[in-house]
């Protein structure tokens, strides 16, 4: 009986695996904007919360290591590397930055491999806690570039992530004013503060401020002509998106959200210059005010800049001071700078002063920091090597984008540089949904260029 069960879950595995082929295959569109409503809608985030629950994200690790979504994932990728061997001159499936994903392959085919001659189980190199969630962006990446080619595809993805980011902020919003917020709250349920969040998790706020970009840049854009009825509704939908952010009470969210409005202040034509600093001060100060009269009240510190700090660096060693934290992983990498402990490498430190670890050293509150743990320098200069590509490619391409290729590529390029404060101090690196949404980010620029020739192509035929 035991035999025959095997065979029947070893066969339905291998029909879903096929069928899930076929449809990244044939209708990759359809695959992308699935996996995009599923990042958008469903949270990760399980810290704060007093009893713990699985989400989306890790179902079917009780019987697959990966979960299935990452399987998924996978699948797709493997898909997408068939469609490009059968076409391989097809510039739809040409990869952005190619070589250096395939100098992160190596490398980590590198870490499973000296695992393996070290006695480290495979699927500890391969678990979260370590690179391989680079490797899963950059497949993202990859998936959402080759996905969208023309105007129909773009115009989808716009409306997909308004409309999604949309409803996220209404569940958020009733959820807040009716049943005490997020309950990934560690503030309420860990520090015992009188604190109710909108949300915890950074990929929700990352999804508000992306829409509110978005929406700010319709409200601004020369090139955009709204009726009065669209432009008030698109003002309501921004004042909610910055409120999901505002009242979710993340520094590193808020610090994201002001580097997106920089990049929008920067291009906008001089005569609009004024306008929009006047409303994004107003909104950014009330969101400031927020912040400070509902978290740091509770700081001790009546100085207002170290107050802003008050848990990264707390006094000498202090229990929460993240430098610590990352002072005991760089004394553990004395004569592994250069390629690091390896995907399973853990670091050593006071248990006592690191007790909000529980015990597991394997990760760092700081997204480059964990990194350069992992895999060293080396994978540091490849890693900061794709966001500098990524930068170039940007501003030397965005001149020639026009509308909503503007618009998705300048989307594109603020979402990236929100997560900077988060890849400075955060955790993104180990956290499935967030390197997904990262995976994003960097593509919106990409499919605009597609766009663009697309675009110029339609002509010459016409």
């Amino acid at each position: 009986m035991t035999i025959l069960t095997t065979l029947l879950g070893f066969t339905a595995a291998l029909l879903v695996v096929a069928g899930m082929l076929a449809v990244c295959l044939r209708a990759p569109k359809i695959f992308v904007l699935g996996f995009i409503a599923v990042l958008f809608l469903f949270s990760s985030s399980t810290w704060g919360q007093l009893q713990v629950e699985n989400t989306i994200y890790s179902r079917g690790v009780g019987v697959f290591y990966f979960s299935l979504l990452n399987l998924a994932l996978l699948v797709a990728g493997v898909a997408a590397l068939l469609r490009k061997l059968a076409s391989p001159h097809n510039p739809h499936l040409q990869a952005p930055m190619g070589g250096l994903f395939l100098a992160f392959l190596f490398m980590l085919c590198a870490h499973v491999l000296l695992g393996v001659m070290s006695g480290i189980d495979v699927l500890d190199t391969l678990a979260n806690n370590g690179i391989i969630n680079i490797l899963n962006m950059w497949i993202f990446m990859y998936l959402v570039v080759m996905a969208f080619r023309g105007e129909k595809d773009t115009n989808a993805l716009l409306l997909t992530i308004l409309g999604l980011a949309a409803l996220r902020a209404l569940f958020g919003i009733v959820r807040y004013v009716w049943f005490g917020g997020d309950s990934a709250n560690p503030y309420r349920n860990f520090e015992s503060l009188d604190i109710k969040i909108f949300f915890f998790d950074i990929s929700d706020n990352f999804i508000a401020a992306l829409a509110a970009f978005c929406a700010a840049w319709l409200l601004s854009s020369p090139e955009v002509r709204l009726s009065l009825a669209k432009r008030l509704a698109l003002y309501a939908f921004l004042a909610l998106e910055i409120a999901a952010v505002a009242l979710s009470f993340r520094r590193s969210s808020l610090l994201g959200l002001g580097l997106m409005f920089l990049l929008l202040l920067y291009w906008l034509p001089t005569r609009r210059k004024l306008k929009f600093m006047l409303l994004a001060l107003a909104l950014l100060w009330l969101a400031a005010v927020a912040l400070f009269q509902q978290r740091l009240q509770y700081s001790d510190d009546s100085n207002i800049l170290t107050a802003l700090v008050y848990d990264i660096a707390g006094g000498d060693n202090s229990d929460g001071n993240r430098f610590y934290e990352l002072h005991a992983a760089a004394q553990s990498l004395q004569g592994h700078w250069l390629f690091g402990l390896g995907s399973w490498g853990s670091y050593e430190g006071d248990r006592e002063l690191l007790s909000y670890h529980f015990g597991k050293l394997d990760f760092v509150h700081s997204g480059l920091g964990h990194i350069v743990l992992k895999s060293g320098l080396a994978g540091l200069l490849l890693f900061c090597g794709l966001l500098l590509a990524y930068t170039v490619f940007y501003f030397r391409h965005r001149r020639h984008f026009h509308g909503n290729a503007r618009l998705i590529a300048d989307a594109g390029f603020a979402g990236f540089l929100f997560w900077i404060p988060s890849l400075l101090v955060g955790t993104p690196i180990i956290e499935f949904r967030s390197m997904l949404l990262i995976g994003l980010t960097l593509a919106m620029p990409f499919i605009a260029a597609g766009l663009e020739k697309y675009r110029m192509r339609g002509h010459v035929i016409a």
